[in-house]
């Protein structure tokens, strides 16, 4: 399994997010040894390309759409008229943690991170999350 999964990662065709947890479900699994799965997450971590990012992506989609408004002479949107709550990206490091406010959807659930530079999911570290309850209004929105 060590060397499917290292090959996978020397492919460099992948995100980061889902490797890493194929990484961590085969060491649970008893698949792969801890020493296996340390080397594996550096060179997941080292290989990753930025392209593969679903923080980046999400970023880079807004800019191009920004762009093209303005090439076109368009109104543009700026943060604040955008929807508050992102989708959960799993951050890969520091750069883009999750810090006190930040709003996120996890599994169809909204959240607001109670720590600075957080880079669990409520469902992997509960207590840095709190879950935000929809109002009736936002529930018929639906």
């Amino acid at each position: 399994m060590y060397k499917i999964i290292k090959n996978v990662i020397e492919s460099r065709d992948y995100k980061l997010e889902d490797i890493l947890y194929k990484i961590d479900k085969m060491y649970i699994e008893d698949r792969i040894t801890e020493t296996e799965k340390t080397e594996l997450d550096s060179l997941a971590r080292e290989y990753a390309k930025v392209e593969n990012s679903y923080s980046i992506q999400r970023q880079l989609e807004n800019i191009f759409t920004r762009l093209e408004a303005l090439e076109n002479k368009e109104e543009v949107e700026g943060p604040a008229d955008q929807e508050e709550y992102e989708q959960f990206a799993q951050p890969t490091g520091a750069h883009d943690s999750y810090q006190i406010g930040d709003k996120i959807i996890f599994k169809d659930k909204k959240y607001i991170c109670k720590m600075d530079n957080c880079v669990w999911s409520p469902e992997t570290y509960p207590s840095a999350w709190e879950e935000i309850a929809e109002t009736k209004e936002e529930s018929e929105e639906v």
